[in-house]
């Protein structure tokens, strides 16, 4: 009898451990995603992702590769995880210091006096988009001036081993993905690719559907 309860035990904990893995987001990383919003023709930062925890900086340690795995299940990683030591969490939103790119989120600031600040260096920038149905067949359009990687819930969507020029460049378009009703864990690594990038640390990420209308993200 003993052993057929702990046979029905086993997964009832697994379940909850996977459920406590989504409880544990940061409020703050937790934002509301509507598409398509009716009407809307213009960009503004509403359109982005707009707020995300950024952990770092991380030590490359040699692993130079955006594939390189720099933190322990790094594409489920959240606020809330214990920051390594010499590291820690930032809440960052737009930056709207320069008008012409809205939507950028520039994290340079928050690393320009540290001590490892101006060295090649790994970061994790941390959201969860909360959606009211599936949303299928989705873009994701990504700008990045350092290496990227992403993941949405889990899985690796995108990953490039080069940088953006600069915010004007056009925007990688990742298509295909799927947004599940509830909570979708996204994380977006990114990596400085040496020389003048590790003085400006800077992306953007917003989704569209298929048909390109726009979404909204608060």
């Amino acid at each position: 009898m003993f052993k057929y309860g702990m046979a029905l035990l086993i997964p009832l904990l697994l379940c909850g451990c996977a459920k406590d893995l989504w409880q544990d987001v940061p409020k703050f990383e937790v934002l509301d995603f509507t598409c398509p919003v009716q009407g809307s023709k213009f960009l503004d930062d509403d359109n982005f992702v707009s707020a995300w925890s950024i952990l770092g900086p991380l030590d490359p340690g040699g692993v130079f590769s955006i594939h390189g795995e720099h933190m322990r299940d790094e594409g489920m990683l959240n606020g809330n995880c214990r920051a390594p030591r010499g590291t820690s969490w930032f809440r960052v939103r737009p930056d709207r210091s320069d008008d012409i790119y809205c939507g950028q989120i520039n994290f340079t600031p928050k690393f320009a006096k540290h001590r490892k600040g101006s060295k090649p260096s790994v970061f994790y920038a941390c959201a969860t988009l909360k959606c009211s149905r599936d949303h299928a067949g989705m873009v994701m359009h990504l700008i990045s001036l350092g290496k990227v990687k992403v993941w949405i819930n889990g899985k690796p969507v995108y990953a490039n081993e080069k940088s953006s020029p600069d915010m004007k460049a056009d925007p990688v378009q990742i298509r295909d993905l799927l947004m599940q009703k509830g909570c979708n864990r996204l994380v977006v690594k990114y990596m400085d690719n040496g020389e003048k990038t590790c003085g400006k640390r800077v992306f953007s990420l917003r989704f569209t559907d298929a048909a390109g209308n726009l979404s909204t993200v608060r």
